[in-house]
């Protein structure tokens, strides 16, 4: 498949390059939150320790009692790849260190990756927008996933890593299913179907994976230290014609994203981006039991301005996956820094975790 390149007004550009809408679409150890600094270096606003946990999830306890992956809160990367293009595009004028660094360094455990295919059984690229924004810190899927899997592979203690794959190739239905099952052999080259979390693995004997997610639950976390959990972060065609229309994911390698829909048969995982306007959405979709990915800041508007209000609502929402632009350590483009307080470097989900459960139980830096 040729690329296409955008003929629009960059105006135009920006909205096509947002977040699918759900219509259609390192350990840091350190104790602040999203912290932001007024001229003079005081700190003006910050969430101090974490959140307690309530106990009050209505998953607790329907299973074993082991700790379970939706347990978990983690740090991620929107975008995890990108390098600004420069101060033109405000939106798009920040850097990421390279995956395996934003591991060791930064705490990071949720990465997303924009794919874009050439052609079946091509390499498929990785970066953000034709001609406009496309320096990437791992030029395509196969390198960007063999980053994350040799630090995997020295550290089997990890919880999951969450993966967003966003394919923003336009769509054609003649070449959908070869260039997906060029996708999935990709992922396979790299990371074999035993260090994966797949839907399968949720499913069972269920009829579906929304029922077998509501019978099973996730699994353990014990059980799938070392592992890489992917979503196919796509709201419309790429994501029907990956789920047979809807109807199953029997075999697929990807967690399907259902945008907050808990009704669909194949829901499990969810982009819920603002965790203030949908934060009730986000409660239930977590007290559900299923995973949620939200974002702590946007498009360099909340880092800018100084503003914590979204990274605290993301932080307390109880989302799993929590992504922003700026990782720790604070760096010298703008007062702000977003991080999970009490994370080793992920912490207990203040809304899902069960009372006794500590942060080094989801992962230990000791064992890392």
């Amino acid at each position: 498949m040729t690329r296409l390149v955008p003929l629009c007004c960059l105006a135009s550009i920006l909205a096509a390059c947002s977040e699918p809408a759900a219509t259609t679409d390192a350990t840091t150890g350190t104790s602040a939150a999203a912290t932001t600094s007024t001229a003079t270096g005081e700190v003006t606003t910050t969430t101090g320790e974490a959140a307690p946990t309530t106990g009050e999830s209505t998953t607790t306890g329907l299973f074993d009692e082991r700790l379970r992956i939706n347990h978990l809160q983690a740090l991620g990367t929107h975008n995890s790849y990108h390098v600004s293009p420069g101060a033109l595009v405000k939106e798009w004028d920040y850097t990421h260190l390279p995956l395996d660094q934003q591991l060791a360094q930064q705490g990071a455990r949720k990465f997303e990756l924009d794919l874009y295919f050439t052609a079946v059984d091509a390499p498929i690229d990785v970066y953000h927008l034709e001609l406009l924004d496309t320096t990437s810190t791992c030029a395509t899927l196969v390198d960007c996933l063999m980053a994350l899997k040799t630090w995997s592979d020295g550290h089997l203690a990890h919880h999951p890593l969450y993966v967003m794959l966003e394919l923003k190739s336009p769509f054609q239905p003649a070449d959908a299913q070869a260039l997906l099952a060029t996708l999935e052999s990709q992922i396979l080259a790299v990371w074999p179907r035993e260090r994966l979390v797949v839907p399968d693995d949720v499913q069972g004997a269920a009829v579906n994976l929304r029922d077998g997610l509501a019978a099973n639950g996730w699994p353990a976390l014990d059980d799938a230290r070392g592992k890489l959990l992917l979503v196919l972060h796509d709201g419309g065609q790429w994501r029907d014609a990956y789920t047979a229309g809807g109807t199953t994911t029997a075999g697929r390698l990807l967690f399907p994203d259902a945008f907050g829909d808990v009704s669909l048969p194949f829901a499990a995982v969810h982009s819920l981006n603002d965790p203030i306007a949908e934060a009730a959405q986000i409660e239930a979709v977590a007290a559900a039991g299923h995973l949620v990915r939200t974002r702590a800041d946007a498009d360099n508007v909340e880092p800018s301005q100084g503003d914590t209000a979204r990274a605290e609502a993301a932080l307390a929402s109880g989302a799993h996956f929590i992504s922003t632009d700026y990782p720790p350590p604070k760096g010298d483009k703008y007062d702000y820094v977003f991080e999970l307080p009490g994370g080793t470097p992920s912490r207990c989900n203040p809304r899902t975790a069960p009372p006794d459960c500590a942060p080094a139980a989801i992962e230990d830096p000791q064992a890392l």
